[in-house]
């Protein structure tokens, strides 16, 4: 199975963005050449909509709230069902009852709020999750990891411990395993 793709902010690469940027900058005066070959793909789980869900809802439980990661401006942003929304348009594809499609709503977390989920924890640290995934680097490595843990300060305060159901859940999928069976168990926690 190929397990590389390739993680980005916005479904391309920040490298060429910050290249096309500055070749706009430089084309006036030198014109742009060619940009070579993609950059930024790392080896990452792959978005699974089907086994990702599980992983997301725990995070958008317990880290998705409107006054933490559920809110816009945290560079790790949680869309969910009972948080913070994606802006879609009212004739959206992505929205199935738009009347409901609101923090809280019945309407259920999209695929497009679980694709940009999945790009935002891995945008975090892309090399890092590239190493933890490979088995290169153990998964405390990441500060998503260490901060549920609270090996690293936390305003949100301790998630889990280590080897608890919501840590076994994240850990599972930062590393390729898609069983998805801990993260149901934290999802029936309190």
């Amino acid at each position: 199975m190929n397990t590389r793709r390739k993680a980005s902010l916005f479904g391309f690469g920040v490298a060429p963005l910050f290249a096309l940027v500055g070749c706009g900058v430089l084309l006036v005066a030198a014109g742009c050449g060619d940009l070579g070959p993609a950059v930024n793909e790392i080896a990452a789980p792959p978005f699974d909509p089907t086994s990702f869900r599980a992983v997301s809802a725990v995070l958008e439980r317990r880290c998705g709230t409107l006054d933490c990661h559920g809110h816009a401006a945290r560079p790790l942003r949680l869309y969910g069902q009972y948080g913070l929304r994606r802006y879609e348009e009212r004739t959206s594809p992505n929205v199935e009852n738009y009347d409901e499609y609101y923090s809280g709503g019945k309407e259920p977390t999209t695929i497009a709020e679980l694709e940009d989920n999945y790009r935002s924890i891995l945008a975090l640290e892309p090399e890092l999750a590239a190493k933890v995934f490979t088995k290169a680097a153990d998964p405390e490595v990441l500060t998503i990891v260490r901060k549920a843990r609270l090996r690293e300060k936390h305003k949100g305060g301790l998630l889990w411990n280590k080897g608890d159901p919501g840590d076994v859940c994240m850990v599972n999928w930062l590393t390729g395993n898609t069983d998805t069976t801990q993260c149901e168990v934290e999802l029936g926690h309190p």
